[in-house]
C-alpha cells in the first residue's frame, strides 16, 4: 500500500481516466509525477479541436459564463445564477468530495429547491454519438444536481460535433455508474489495479508504465487482445503468466476454463507461446489470389476536419517471366486543401476503375469505411465504390487469424517494425499524420507535406513487407 496521501476530489476527468485506463487513476494520485508523459502532439490537437467546436456551439446560446478562478468561488457564483434561474456556461458543482463542471446547465420547468425550474447538465463533444464515458460524466452531474437543487434531472445530453442535441435515460445508467465509483473509490484510497494491458492504455500519460508493470510480471494480458473477461477467468483458474499458459498442455487448459471456447482457448495459448519463444507461431494458411497486378492503399484523414486528404497506392505488377522483376511504383491522391477532397477522391476513383482485375489490400477497416462513405457523398462514383471493396483484403484480419506474432499490439506499426521496415520519419503515425496536415494547413510548409506524404507511402510499403512475409511463411503450400 502506497503511504497515505490526501484523496482528490472526485470528477468528471476522473471517469474518463477510469474508464481508460484504471491504473491512470491510481497514478494521479500515487506515481511519480516525474515519469507522467506529456500529452501528445494528437492530443493537444484534440483538445485544441475542442475547444474550437465548443466556441461554435455556445454562439448559439444566451448564458451567463462563470469564470474559472478559484473552485470555491465559482460555485458560489454558479449557486447565484441558479438562484437567479440563469443558464450557465462553465458552472461549477461541488458536494463533499465531488466537483464537477458541465459545459451548460440550462434551466427546464419543473421543480426544486430554486422554485418552478430545476436545472439539467448539457455537455459540448465533437464525436457524433454519445460515448459510454459520457454517459459517465453526465450521471455524475446529474446526481451533483440532485444533491444541490434537491431534485435529479431524468436525462443527461450531449450537444455533438454536428450541434445536434443527443439525450439519454439518467436512471437506465445508475447501476453500471455505481459500480465503477465503487471502484474508483477503491483506487483513491490506495488500492492498486491489477496489472491489465489493454489498447487504450496508449492513450494515457502513464501507459509507458502499464506496459513496464505488465512486462515485469509476466502478466497474461500481454495476450493481444484478452478481454478483461477472459483475463479474470484465467486469474481465478491460477494461470496467471504468459509462461505458464505457454508450458500448459492444451487439455489442462480447457479442464481449468470450460468457460472459453476450444478454438479461442488455443489462440490465446499461441499468442503466449509467440511472446515466451519470440517467434511468430503459424495459426492457418493464409490464403491469397493470384492476380497480375496488386494495390496496396491507405487513406490519411482527419475526422474533425471531416475530411480525407490523401488516398495512397503502392502499385505492384509481377514479372512476365521467371526471371523478371516486379514493378513498384506508389501513386499518391493529395488534397492539399480541405476544399479539394472531393477533386482527389474522383481522381483515386478513375485510376482504380481501370485495375478491375487488381488485388487491393490494406490494414484495418478505416479504408472500407471510407469508401463506402465517400462512394455515398459522390454517387456519380458509387458504382466504382462497390467494385472497389469487392477487391479489396484487409491484411489485419489475415494476419489476425493466421499468424500469433510475439507483439503486444497489432498496429501495422508493431507487426512490420518486428519484421524489420523502418519508417522513415520516427514519429510517424497516422495522429501525427493528422497534426501535420493541419501545420500544413496553417503555414504552408512543403516539407511538412512531404512528411505526410512519406509516411502514407511507408505505410503501403510496409503492408506489402507483411503480405509477402505472410505469403512466404503461413501461405498454401
Amino acid at each position: 500500500m502506497p503511504r497515505r496521501k490526501k484523496i482528490p476530489h472526485i470528477t468528471a476527468e476522473t471517469f474518463f481516466q477510469y474508464v481508460t485506463c484504471p491504473s491512470w487513476v491510481w497514478y494521479e494520485v500515487y506515481g511519480k509525477k516525474s515519469e507522467k508523459k506529456e500529452p501528445s502532439g494528437m492530443m493537444k490537437f484534440i483538445m485544441d479541436e475542442g475547444v474550437k467546436h465548443e466556441k461554435k456551439v455556445i454562439a448559439d446560446y444566451k448564458f451567463e459564463e462563470v469564470k474559472q478562478t478559484d473552485q470555491d468561488e465559482a460555485f458560489l457564483r454558479t449557486a447565484e445564477l441558479m438562484k437567479a434561474g440563469k443558464n450557465i456556461y462553465q458552472g461549477t458543482l461541488i458536494d463533499g468530495r465531488w466537483a464537477g463542471r458541465p459545459d451548460f446547465l440550462l434551466r427546464c420547468e419543473g421543480n426544486s429547491k430554486f422554485g418552478n425550474y430545476f436545472y439539467v447538465p448539457y455537455d459540448i463533444k465533437s464525436s457524433r454519438e454519445i460515448k459510454t464515458v459520457q454517459k459517465f460524466q453526465l450521471t455524475f452531474y446529474a446526481l451533483l444536481l440532485e444533491k444541490i437543487q434537491g431534485v435529479r434531472p431524468q436525462k443527461g445530453h450531449i450537444i455533438n460535433i454536428d450541434k445536434q442535441v443527443l439525450e439519454f435515460d439518467i436512471d437506465d445508467f445508475l447501476e453500471e455508474f455505481h459500480l465503477t465509483l465503487a471502484a474508483i473509490e477503491k483506487i483513491l484510497a490506495g488500492e492498486k489495479p491489477p496489472p491489465f494491458l489493454a489498447g487504450d492504455c496508449k492513450k494515457s500519460p502513464w501507459g509507458s508504465k502499464c506496459v513496464e508493470e505488465v512486462v515485469s510480471c509476466n502478466d497474461i494480458s500481454l495476450v493481444y487482445r484478452l478481454k478483461r473477461k477472459e483475463w479474470e477467468k484465467f486469474q481465478e483458474a491460477g494461470v496467471k503468466t504468459i509462461t505458464l499458459l505457454a508450458d500448459m498442455d492444451f487439455d489442462e487448459i480447457s479442464d481449468r476454463l470450460p468457460g472459453i471456447r476450444p478454438g479461442r482457448l488455443e489462440t490465446i495459448r499461441s499468442q503466449a507461446v509467440a511472446l515466451t519463444r519470440k517467434e511468430p507461431i503459424i495459426l492457418e494458411a493464409a490464403e491469397f489470389p493470384e492476380a497480375d497486378e496488386e494495390i496496396y492503399f491507405d487513406i490519411e484523414g482527419d475526422p474533425l476536419l471531416g475530411v480525407e486528404y490523401l488516398f495512397g497506392c503502392l502499385v505492384v505488377s509481377k514479372p512476365t517471366t521467371k526471371r523478371g522483376k516486379e514493378k513498384i511504383s506508389y501513386k499518391k491522391f493529395l488534397a492539399a486543401n480541405p476544399k479539394d477532397e472531393g477533386q482527389a477522391w474522383k481522381q483515386f476513383i478513375a485510376f482504380i476503375s481501370k485495375r478491375k482485375n487488381a488485388v487491393v489490400y490494406h490494414y484495418g477497416s478505416y479504408e472500407r469505411t471510407v469508401i463506402a462513405r465517400m462512394s455515398a457523398r459522390f454517387p456519380a462514383t458509387a458504382r466504382a465504390g462497390e467494385r472497389l471493396l469487392e477487391q479489396m483484403m484487409d491484411i489485419l484480419r489475415i494476419t489476425s487469424r493466421s499468424v500469433a506474432f510475439p507483439v503486444y499490439f497489432y498496429s501495422l506499426k508493431d507487426i512490420a517494425r518486428f519484421l524489420g521496415f523502418r519508417w522513415r520519419h520516427p514519429e510517424s503515425s497516422g495522429a501525427n499524420s493528422i497534426v501535420w496536415y493541419q501545420d500544413w494547413l496553417k503555414g504552408k510548409d512543403r516539407a511538412i507535406l512531404k512528411r505526410i506524404v512519406d509516411y502514407n507511402e511507408d505505410d503501403v510499403r510496409a503492408t506489402k513487407v507483411l503480405k509477402d512475409w505472410l505469403a512466404k511463411n503461413a501461405g498454401e503450400k
